[in-house]
C-alpha cells in the first residue's frame, strides 16, 4: 500500500451491490441509523453525527503487507473520532486496491478489527538455459524468480546439472521478512561434486536464516546470519592420501557469521568486503575472507579491471579442516591452471597399482589471489567483444592434519603466476567469456590449462 499496494483496480467498491458493501461494514454504531436508497444505483447514507474513538485497531488476514499500510490505505487511526461514513470510505479505499478478496471492518468494545482476505497476486519468471564451462563441462540450468510469492517476499531459486556437478540454491527474502520490519530472508544450497580429477567425490548441503542491515545505495551494507552446514566425502579412492581417508564420512556443523560490504556509488569504482564465520559441532573452525574489486580508467580507451581475495580457514582448539572446507584455485579463479589445479597435494612416488605416481588434491587452509585486466574498451566499439590481457598471481598453502601423508606433502606457500589473452561478449543469447594462457609460472604436480571458456545461454 502506498509503496507496497499497488493500485491497480480500476472499478472501486461502488461497482460493486450495494448491500455487499453494507455487509463489509458490521454493526459498530448501534445509534445510527443506516438507509440504503435505491435511486439509479446509487446509494446514500444517513446518519447522525455520532462518532466513536477506538482505543486500538486491529489487522488480521494480511501476510503480504504490514499493518501500518493497511491502516494507511484506509485512513484509519487510533484515537481518532470516526462516523459510519467513514468506516464505509474505509472499506471502499481497500477494495480499490484490488489487493483483496474481501474486506470486513467491525467492531469489540473500543477495539476496531480490519478483517482482510488478500488476492495471491504475484509475478515471477521461469527461465531455462545452456552452457559450456571448462570447469564442469556442458551443463543445463532451470531459474525461478517470484515476486511477492509469499507475505510480499520474494523468491530466487535455481538449478545447474552437469556431468560433474549438480548444484541448487534457493533464497526467500523481504524488505520486511522478520519482526520489527527488519529486512532478511534464508537461504539455502545442496551440491554434488563428482569429479573425473580427484580421487574422492563429496556432497555439501547449507541452511542459513540472515538479517540485513545497513543500505547499499549509502555505500555500506551487511549480513549476519546463522549457518548450519552438512558435509560428506565419499568415494574415495584406495589409492588416496591417508589424509582424505581420514577425513571421509559426514560432519555437521553450525555457528554464526557476518558479511561487511562498502563501494563507491557514484562512479562503481571499487568495491570491498569481509566475511567471517564461526563453526562448531563435529568440528570446529573460523571461515574468514577479505576480498575487493577495482574499475580504473588508465586512458580514454582502456579500463583497468582488479580483483583480488586472500582468506584462511582454521581449525579451534582441537577442530580441524576437511578437502571440503579447504580451498583450492584454477579455472575462472586462476587463469592458466585447471579447476583445483593450484593445490597443496599429496605426492606418493609409485604408489600407484602400475607403479605410477599418486598425486592427492587436498586444498589449502590459506589462499590468496589477485586476478587482473587491461580491457582494450575502445576496440570493443567497433568489434563483436572486448579484447583485453590479463595476468594473475595466487597460491593456496596449509594443510594441518594429524595424519601422515603417504608420500610427499607439499603445502609450502609458492605463488603461481599466469599471464595471456582474454576477451568477453554479450550476445544476444547470453555472456561469453575466453582467455589463453601465454605463459605459466607453476610446480611441477600443478594442473595448468592454456584455454579456459565460458558460455551461458539462458531463454
Amino acid at each position: 500500500m502506498q509503496s507496497d499496494m499497488q493500485f491497480n483496480r480500476e472499478e472501486g467498491c461502488g461497482s460493486d451491490t450495494e448491500g455487499r458493501k453494507m455487509r463489509a461494514v458490521s454493526r459498530i454504531f448501534g445509534s445510527t441509523l443506516l438507509v440504503l436508497i435505491l435511486s439509479g444505483g446509487s446509494l446514500a447514507a444517513q446518519t447522525d453525527d455520532a462518532a466513536r474513538v477506538f482505543r486500538s485497531i486491529e489487522v488480521t488476514g494480511n501476510d503480504r503487507f504490514r499493518d501500518r499500510d493497511v491502516l494507511a490505505t484506509a485512513d484509519l487511526r487510533p484515537g481518532e473520532p470516526y462516523t459510519e461514513a467513514d468506516i464505509v470510505a474505509a472499506v471502499e479505499a481497500l477494495e480499490f486496491t484490488g489487493e483483496f478478496r474481501s474486506v470486513r471492518i467491525f467492531s469489540q468494545g473500543d477495539v476496531l478489527t480490519i478483517a482482510v482476505d488478500e488476492e495471491p497476486e504475484f509475478s515471477g519468471a521461469l527461465t531455462f538455459g545452456l552452457g559450456y564451462d571448462t570447469d564442469i563441462g556442458a551443463f543445463g540450468t532451470v531459474g525461478v524468480e517470484l515476486a511477492d510469492f509469499w507475505g510480499g517476499r520474494d523468491l530466487e531459486a535455481g538449478l545447474t546439472l552437469s556431468e560433474q556437478v549438480i548444484r541448487g540454491t534457493a533464497d526467500l527474502s523481504g524488505d520486511a521478512f522478520w519482526p520489527g520490519d527488519r529486512s532478511g530472508g534464508v537461504r539455502g544450497s545442496f551440491a554434488r561434486f563428482d569429479y573425473d580429477d580427484t580421487l574422492f567425490d563429496f556432497r555439501t548441503a547449507d541452511f542459513s536464516p540472515y538479517v540485513r542491515f545497513g543500505n547499499a545505495e549509502s555505500g555500506f551494507d551487511g549480513e549476519f546470519r546463522v549457518t548450519a552446514l552438512w558435509s560428506e566425502i565419499s568415494s574415495v579412492d584406495p589409492a588416496a592420501s591417508p589424509i582424505i581417508q581420514a577425513e571421509a564420512g559426514d560432519r555437521f556443523v553450525a555457528g554464526p557469521g557476518v558479511s561487511l560490504r562498502w563501494q563507491d556509488t557514484d562512479q562503481e569504482r571499487w568495491a570491498a568486503g569481509v566475511d567471517v564465520d564461526v563453526y562448531g559441532g563435529d568440528t570446529q573452525f573460523v571461515d574468514a575472507s577479505l576480498g575487493f574489486t577495482l574499475n580504473l580508467p588508465l586512458m580514454s580507451s582502456t579500463k583497468l579491471r582488479s580483483s583480488g581475495r586472500i582468506g584462511a580457514i582454521t581449525g579451534l582448539s582441537d577442530g580441524t579442516t576437511t578437502v571440503a572446507d579447504r580451498r583450492t584455485l584454477g579455472g575462472s579463479s586462476m587463469r592458466g591452471f585447471a579447476r583445483g589445479g593450484l593445490t597443496p597435494v599429496d605426492l606418493c612416488a609409485g604408489c600407484g597399482a602400475g607403479g605410477e605416481d599418486v598425486i592427492t588434491d587436498l586444498g589449502g587452509e590459506r589462499y590468496a589471489v589477485l586476478q587482473n585486466d587491461i580491457l582494450f574498451t575502445g576496440l570493443a566499439e567497433r568489434l563483436p567483444f572486448t579484447p583485453g590481457l590479463y595476468f594473475d598471481i595466487g597460491s593456496a598453502w596449509d594443510v594441518n592434519s594429524p595424519t601422515a601423508p603417504s608420500g610427499t606433502l607439499f603445502d609450502e606457500q609458492v605463488w603461481r603466476t599466469s599471464f595471456g589473452f582474454a576477451l568477453t561478449a554479450e550476445t544476444p543469447l547470453g555472456n561469453f567469456s575466453a582467455s589463453y594462457a601465454i605463459e605459466t609460472d607453476a610446480e611441477d604436480f600443478d594442473d595448468t590449462e592454456k584455454f579456459g571458456i565460458s558460455f551461458n545461454a539462458r531463454f
